[in-house]
C-alpha cells in the first residue's frame, strides 16, 4: 500500500510540477466571489481505502469553513494474505483476522490560502485542518472451514474465525464478506486530519484538485483486528486523494 502511494505522490506531483511551470502570471478572467461548494472524494491511505463528502462555506476570500463526513476501512499493518495450498482460485484470507475495521469521520475544519493562482490554469495550496469523532465498527471474519476431507470429497463450513480452533490446516477459503454484520462491535473515538490541498482546476466553478496529509483514528479502547499481537488504540496514517464538485454564489 506504501509503495502505491508514493508512486500515486509522484505522478501528481509531476501533474503539479506541469501546471506550475506553465502558469502566466495575469488573471484571464473576473474573479467570482463564491458562497459555497461541495465535492467528493476518492483516496487510499497508509492502511486502506477512503471515500469523502465535503460541503465548504466561505468566510472571505482566503479561507471557508468545512464540513465533511468520510467513510474509510482501516487493516492492521501486519496484515499478511495467505491461501489454500492445494487448490487453485480459492479465495485468499488474512491469517490471524479476528474482524474487518471501519470508521465514518464526521468533522469539522477549515481550509486557508497558502498560495492562490497566479492565473485561471495555475494551481493554487491551501492547508487544511480538521477534528471530529471517529465511529469504528469490528464486523467478525468469517472463513470456510474444512471439516472432512479426502481424495474424492472435502467436506466445508462457515464459521467465525476463532484462533484456538482454526488454522492453515484447516482454513479453506475466506467466506463472503456479508457475513457477520449482525454481531458488529462499535468502537466510539476522535478523528484529526492535517493536510494540503492542490487546485488544479481549469474552471473556477468546478473542483479538480488533489489533497495529501495525515490522519489520525484515536479510539477509547483498543480494537481487535489480529490475532497473535497486541491490539492498537491508534492509527495515524498518511494519505492522498482526488476531489471533484463545484462552487456556487448562493
Amino acid at each position: 500500500m506504501s509503495k502505491r502511494i508514493y508512486i500515486f505522490t509522484f505522478l501528481v506531483g509531476l501533474l503539479f510540477s506541469a501546471k506550475l511551470c506553465g502558469q502566466e502570471t495575469i488573471f484571464e478572467e473576473k474573479t467570482t466571489i463564491f458562497k459555497t461548494e461541495q465535492s467528493f472524494g476518492i483516496g487510499m491511505h497508509t492502511n486502506g481505502f477512503q471515500a469523502t463528502y465535503r460541503y465548504g462555506k466561505y468566510l472571505n476570500g482566503f479561507s471557508k469553513r468545512i464540513f465533511e463526513i468520510e467513510v474509510a476501512n482501516i487493516k492492521d499493518p501486519r496484515e499478511i494474505k495467505s491461501i489454500y495450498p492445494f487448490e487453485e482460485d480459492v479465495r485468499g484470507y488474512i491469517f490471524g483476522k479476528l474482524n474487518s475495521f471501519f470508521a465514518i469521520r464526521p468533522s469539522i475544519g477549515s481550509q486557508k490560502v497558502l498560495f492562490p493562482k497566479q492565473s485561471i490554469k495555475g494551481v493554487s495550496i491551501t492547508s487544511l485542518f480538521q477534528i471530529g469523532p471517529s465511529i469504528g465498527f469490528a464486523k467478525p471474519v468469517y472463513l470456510n472451514i474444512i471439516q472432512q476431507e479426502s481424495i474424492t470429497t472435502r467436506i466445508v463450513s462457515r464459521e467465525r474465525y476463532d484462533p484456538e480452533k482454526h488454522n492453515t490446516n484447516n482454513i479453506y477459503s475466506r467466506a463472503s464478506f456479508f457475513n457477520g454484520f449482525e454481531e458488529i462491535k462499535v468502537y466510539p473515538g476522535l478523528f484529526a486530519k492535517l493536510g494540503l490541498h492542490f487546485d488544479y482546476g481549469d474552471e473556477r466553478e468546478l473542483i479538480k484538485s488533489a489533497e495529501v496529509g495525515v490522519t489520525l483514528d484515536a479510539y477509547l479502547s483498543k480494537v481487535p483486528i489480529l490475532a497473535f499481537n497486541d491490539d492498537r488504540q491508534f492509527y495515524p496514517n498518511l494519505y492522498i486523494a482526488i476531489y471533484f464538485g463545484n462552487r456556487s454564489v448562493d
